[in-house]
């Protein structure tokens, strides 16, 4: 392709790109505005790298750098020096060792400043001490770490290496057990005890230490540490190289530059409240006194130093406190449990059962595997059978479904399939009548133990002795061996909308408050109302019981003439196979 072919496509592309983002329009004239339309922070490109080479052609410019942007924007003093640099950058330069050549674009404005978070004050709580320690006594912790020895349990992590002292850290819980204490925090690090009560940072002697190492391209997910395992205040103090650490509370989002042997002094709102982490990257857009930059990671080490508490959390910020995490089980009693299912169960289901339908298509193997075992001539139910998708195939056993939504009934009539209207709570089947029963993401729905109890009590009344069924709930664990479910890997930047509109709680009639669930994200309650946007508009919420390890197994250990054949993990779901015995 000619080149000159090739730079006009490019532009145009760029300009319906800014048009679109920045409502900037382009100029086919010279102006004394340009676009550097293919580089900017997103690709890594530096203040530093622009001014060592448009310094050498014009006097005097102003960069302008869009934070999360790949272009950039130069504003000249005049349309000669603009049209100097566009004639020895254009299709010519090839920048940041790569091969694609830089591709400019006359504009009728720049953007009027960089997109400024640095600016806006900390999270009420938060505290940033700069130079807490020095040059030598970095150096010094950084060499006591030996990251290959095992005394102090050094561990390899998805984002990181860390090692911990006093208590270990327990990042499958987030909590620590404090009746298993570890090697104490080194008496060579009790001077930086000694200093951070010079600095009133939290008016105890800290007795945990959790040291991250991080290598560029490395960070830590965002979180809220966990509220009752520990005080107030947490520090955290950085090493090495400088990063940035992001906080978010809802809509508000702050950026805070964590320079090297700087001290992070978390404490209130900013630790009960606010989220923060270190996105995995390998360069950090900061902001230094010429403007916004690109500053490139190297190796980042940090010593975050909490006090273990014992008993609940006291704070007032309970949206996000484990202490009450399980305050709406407490509240949920039987009378509430009907009304809270017909409105956020069965109401739902009927107002999105062809969108629910169309995104549940494909069998769940091990389900599949199950019907599979099955004796030719045998009756299969399906409890909850939804739009069907489990009574498709083997045409040598009898297929049967019920559930409590009219229009997923209505789905499966259409296709042909033997379906009931029914109720898992009241199955309208004989007793020992079955030689198999399934219920695939059913019982989690069920807003009380005994109505979770009673449902399984009716799948196993009416199995023949000797009879099988597999029963689906959803897991509290979305995570399994360190292996991120499905659910959790497909989370896109819709469900932080979703869950903004929705608001963080719901109080329901009898004053039970249910937690808003943000989708795509790890459980921290077990009884939450969860998101649903509707294909085609509208926001909908379902309550969800999800079951920790060794709840589905409990359960079903208490109901008579049910011996359990197996239970295992699949995908974010707890999964349990019960056969019942004769009495």
């Amino acid at each position: 392709m000619n080149p000159a072919v090739k730079n006009l496509r490019k532009q145009r592309r760029a300009q319906h790109r800014l048009a679109r983002d920045m409502n900037i329009k382009c100029s086919d004239e010279p102006t004394q505005c340009l676009m550097i339309c293919n580089a900017g922070l997103v690709t890594g490109l530096r203040r530093e790298d622009v001014d060592s080479i448009v310094n050498e052609l014009v006097p005097s410019y102003n960069l302008i750098m869009p934070v999360g942007k790949s272009y950039c924007f130069l504003k000249l003093r005049t349309k000669e020096h603009a049209q100097i640099v566009f004639d020895a950058l254009h299709g010519r330069l090839k920048f940041q060792n790569k091969n694609t050549p830089l591709y400019l674009s006359f504009t009728e404005t720049v953007p009027s400043a960089d997109d400024d978070l640095w600016n806006k004050p900390l999270p009420p709580g938060l505290r940033l001490i700069e130079e807490f320690i020095t040059l030598e006594e970095e150096d010094f912790l950084l060499k006591f770490l030996d990251w290959t020895e095992t005394g102090t349990n050094p561990s390899e992590l998805k984002h990181r290496q860390v090692k911990h002292f006093g208590y270990e850290f327990r990042y499958d819980t987030n909590k620590v057990d404090p009746d298993n204490p570890i090697a104490p925090i080194p008496e060579s690090y009790k001077f930086l005890l000694t200093r951070f009560k010079e600095h009133h940072c939290g008016n105890y002697d800290y007795d945990q230490l959790t040291i991250n190492r991080y290598l560029p391209g490395q960070g830590i997910p965002p979180h809220i540490d966990t509220h009752s395992p520990f005080e107030d205040t947490i520090l955290s103090l950085s090493l090495g190289s400088p990063c940035v650490m992001e906080f978010k509370r809802g809509e508000e989002r702050r950026l805070v530059f964590l320079s090297s042997r700087s001290l992070l002094v978390m404490s209130g709102e900013a630790r009960y409240a606010w989220i923060h982490g270190i996105v995995p990257r390998h360069n950090d857009v900061i902001r230094n006194k010429d403007g916004v930059t690109v500053l490139q990671r190297s190796t980042r080490t940090s010593f975050t130093f909490r006090k273990l508490h014992s008993g609940d959390c006291r704070c007032s910020f309970e949206k996000y406190c484990d202490s009450r995490k399980n305050y709406s089980s407490t509240i949920i009693n039987n009378n509430l449990a009907s009304d809270i299912e017909n409105t956020y169960v069965h109401k739902v289901y009927e107002q999105i059962s062809d969108h629910f339908s169309e995104t549940r298509h494909k069998p769940w193997p091990n389900v599949t595997k199950f019907i599979e075992s099955l004796d030719k001539g045998g009756l299969l139910l399906d409890v909850g059978c939804g739009n069907g998708k489990y009574l498709h195939g083997r045409p040598d056993i009898f297929k049967v479904g019920c559930d409590r939504s009219f229009g997923l009934t209505d789905v499966c009539h259409g296709r042909g399939f033997e379906v009931l209207l029914a109720d898992c709570l009241h199955i309208p089947y004989k007793n020992d009548s079955l030689d198999a029963v399934i219920s695939i993401a059913v019982i989690h729905h069920l807003s009380t133990i005994d109505r979770r109890k009673q449902a399984i009590s009716e799948i196993t009344r009416v199995l023949k002795p000797g009879g099988h069924c597999l029963i689906y709930v959803w897991a509290k664990e979305q995570k399994k061996n360190s292996v991120a479910s499905t659910y959790l890997k497909s989370r896109t930047n819709e469900h932080d909308k979703l869950l903004n509109d929705l608001g963080e709680t719901v109080t329901i009639e009898g004053g039970a408050i249910l937690p808003v669930h943000e989708n795509r994200t790890e459980f921290t309650h077990s009884d939450m109302l969860v998101p649903w946007k509707r294909k085609g508009g509208g926001n909908f919420l379902r309550f969800y019981h999800v079951f920790e390890e060794g709840e589905l197994s409990s359960l079903c250990s208490e109901l008579p003439n049910v011996l359990i054949t197996n239970t295992y993990y699949d995908q974010g779901n707890w999964c349990i196979i019960l056969e019942k015995v004769k009495s």
